[in-house]
Formats: structure tokens, sequence, C-alpha cells
């Protein structure tokens, strides 16, 4: 290192150091391999308590080819916003999204033999990799500029790395791609100094008495990472529906409402976490969730009719928006749309095989459970010899409400009952029209 960059480096970490004098505490956040929604999740909780703690630097150690789009916008954004200065080390490489991290960064500093740049857009289609549209590149070339902006870098730098449009006298021609070494970036005003280590940039800082804090990634970080991921986002929204569904059916509160309900809070949770997810896709949910409950409650619960479908079309928009952000490609679009439609058709499926086996049985978890077989009532001599006769145009009551599928008391006898016209309030007037033993079908008594 020279005389003339060590000096460089010693100043600006002095003036760091003076003017974040609230703590000795210097905090090191890792960013190793590829960024994406853990990443996110990571880096906000690590800002959060090193501003917690009042240190008075955060180095983000860089080493990543790069990532998802739209998780490094976010990070991005995390790192503009923070309070305290910001050193990025680029300990070899931080390009694509990582370098969209550094140059967010207030200082950058190199390890030997790194490499900052290669940041266009890319597109994964059937494992080939092809450049985004001229519609992302743009606005990530933009985004690039702003970024480089704002700490008085020279933006067409930034540009240079993201459009091979944008050319650079001594640098970079056209229709080449900006990487810059770190002799590079230190000639062009992206380097502010060179160290081997962390404990040798500090020491170059004169801040050797400071405490060095280690943020390590978190479970919860890899957690997010995987529910996040197209596959574990699609099985959550069938199987939280489809729980949420089959609980609007059946009497009570119990396992499906409890799955539903964990189900589609973790895919909310992730995706919020990640800022994917706005309140406009959680209002989509919602305006769905209370439409086809008009359906079943309401209406029908027989003929699926404009509510239900207006339901369905409104939680697939909260879905969709909740998976797309604002850099998001037409074929991660597409990939979301699928995987929303097949979410929704698997939980329909399901719902269609579990209607027409559920009343037919007696293992019913949650609002329905072996009641009379718990009280011994359905091994009492006096009922298996009832059983035998017809409940065909018996008249009771519904002893709870039907949804469609609820209690009749009959001349003082209760039954599991299915109502053929859907949602039936409690103390409604019914006559038995079907009997198949623990399947008794009624309809509303209107004599």
């Amino acid at each position: 290192m020279n005389t003339r960059r060590v000096f460089a480096l010693l100043a600006v970490l002095l003036a760091i150091a003076f003017q974040a004098a609230a703590s000795d505490e210097i905090w090191v956040l890792r960013i190793d391999g590829e960024i994406g929604a853990g990443t996110v999740t990571y880096l906000r909780e690590g800002l959060n308590q090193a501003e917690t703690a009042e240190a008075s630097l955060v180095i983000l150690v860089l080493s990543t080819p790069g990532g998802l789009l739209n998780a490094g916008l976010a990070a991005r954004d995390l790192l503009l916003d923070t309070s305290i200065p910001t050193i990025a080390f680029i300990d070899r490489q931080a390009l694509s999204a990582g370098a969209l991290l550094a140059i967010a960064c207030e200082r950058i500093i190199f390890a030997p033999g790194g490499v900052l740049g290669a940041a266009t857009p890319v597109i994964v289609s059937r494992d080939v990799l092809r450049e985004a549209p001229e519609k992302i590149i743009s606005a990530t070339r933009k985004i690039f500029r702003a970024t480089a902006e704002i700490h008085g870098r020279t933006p067409e730098i930034a540009e240079a790395m993201v459009d091979r449009d944008v050319s650079i006298a001594n640098l970079i021609e056209q229709r080449k791609l900006l990487t810059l070494t770190d002799l590079e970036a230190a000639q062009w005003g992206y380097s502010d100094g060179a160290a081997g280590s962390i404990e040798e940039l500090v020491a170059l800082g004169g801040m050797g008495v400071a405490t060095i804090v280690e943020y390590q990634p978190r479970w919860v970080d890899r957690v997010v990472e995987t529910l996040t991921l197209p596959m574990v986002a699609g099985i959550l929204i069938a199987i939280g529906l489809l729980g949420l569904i089959i609980e609007m059916l059946v009497p009570g509160f119990g396992v499906f409402g409890l799955i539903g309900i964990a189900c589609l809070g973790a895919f909310f949770w992730s995706h919020v976490l990640v800022g994917l997810a706005g309140w406009e896709s959680i209002a989509f949910l919602i305006g769905g969730m209370v439409a086809i409950a008009l359906e079943v409650f309401a209406f029908t619960a027989v003929d699926f009719g404009l509510s239900g479908l207006l339901g369905l079309v409104l939680i697939g928009l909260g879905f969709y928006t909740a998976m797309l952000g604002p850099l998001s490609s037409s074929t991660q679009a597409g990939q979301a749309i699928v995987i929303v439609v097949v979410g929704l058709l698997a939980s329909i499926i399901a719902l269609i095989v579990l209607l027409t086996k559920l009343p037919k049985t007696r293992l019913r978890l949650g609002g329905m459970i072996l009641s009379t077989a718990i009280t011994g009532g359905a091994f009492n001599k006096n009922r298996e010899a009832q059983s035998q006769e017809s409940w065909i145009g018996r008249i009771g009551v519904a002893a709870t409400n039907l949804r469609p599928v609820g209690a009749g008391e009959f001349d003082g006898e209760r039954s599991d009952v299915v109502s053929e016209e859907g949602f039936l309030p409690e103390g409604t007037p019914i006559v038995v029209i079907k009997d198949e033993g623990y399947r008794k079908v009624v309809r509303r008594d209107v004599r």
C-alpha cells in the first residue's frame, strides 16, 4: 500500500471515529454467498442492534457474486437509512447486487485482489442466463447512479457497471461491462483505501482500542430464506387456504383454522420482512376471505357464485402482489402467477374431496369431534335400535349453525347433519331428506 493511500484511509477513518464517538464498538456484518431474502432480515436486524448499541461504525464485509435484485434493493435502502457510518470492506468480490451494497456505504475499502462491479441484471430461464429487458436495466442503472451520487462518487462509473451502452474514456469501452479492481477503484474514486483484514483496517484508522462486535446470522434469517422459496410459498398458500375454508364449513374453531392461519401467517410474515408484501397484499387477502365467507354463510355453499369467484380473485391478487418487488421481471411475474394458480387449485380440489368424504366419517378434528363416541352414546343399545329406523321425514331444529355441517336435534335426540342448502342458522326448523347412516342430509322445513 503506498503512502498516499495509507494517509487517505487514516484521514477517513479518523473523521468517522470523531463524528461517531458515542461508543467504542465497531460492528462487523458479513454477507457471504448469494444475496437473498435472508440477507435482508440479517442486515435489518444487525443495523438495528448496532444503532441500539450506539456503535461508532458498521463494517459490511462483502464476498458475494450477487443475488436477487429486489433483495439487493431492499438491503441498499437499509444501508442508506441507517444513522451509523458504514464502510464496505470488499473481501475478494462485490459483484451484481453486492456492488450496489458497496456503493450504498459511505466508504469502500478493498482487500488485496478485490473486485467491484458486473451488475447488469440477468434472468434465469430453464437454467439459461440472459440479460434482463431494457426496462429493468434502465431502472437498475438509475438506481446505481442515484446511490453513487449520494456519497459523491462518479455516477457514470456506477452506470457502466450495469449497462453495456455506457462507455468511459480510458476506463471502459462500449458493449463491455465494467468491473473495477482495487487499483482501478482507487484511481477512479471508488476506493478509500486498502487493508488485508478487519483488524488492519481498524488499526489504520487509529481505532485499535475499539471493541469489534461480530454480528452472526440467525436461524430466523435461514427460515425466511426458505419460506420465500417459490415451491415452499406455493405449499403454504395451498395448505393455508384449505385450512381456513374447511374451518368455515365446520362448527367451532379448531385445528384446521390454526393450521390455515399459521401457514398464511408464515407466508406474509416472511414476505413482509424482505420488503415484498405490503398492506395492499394483506388487504386483498382479507377482502377475498370476506367474499368467500359471504358465499358460504350468506348465499350458498352448494352453488359457488359470483362472490366466491371474486373472493378467489382477490386472494390470488394478495399472494401475487406479495411475491413481486419493484424490479421483478416478466419471468418472475409469470412464475408467481403459476404458483398462485396451482396453490388455489390444489386447495379447491382438496376441499372438494373432503366435502364428499367428510360427512360420511365420524373422524373430524377441531370443531367436530367424536362427541357421541366420547360420551359412549354411539354404543347405546337403544340408539342402535333406533338407527335401524329410517330418519327420512323426521322434523327437528338446527342445534348448531349448519355450515353446511353441524348438529340437529330431533325429539330430544342429537345427530350430525349436513344442510343441502348451505348455511342455516341455529334454531332453524329442518327436515331429514336423506339418510345414509351417519350422514343425514337436511333442508329447511317450510311447513
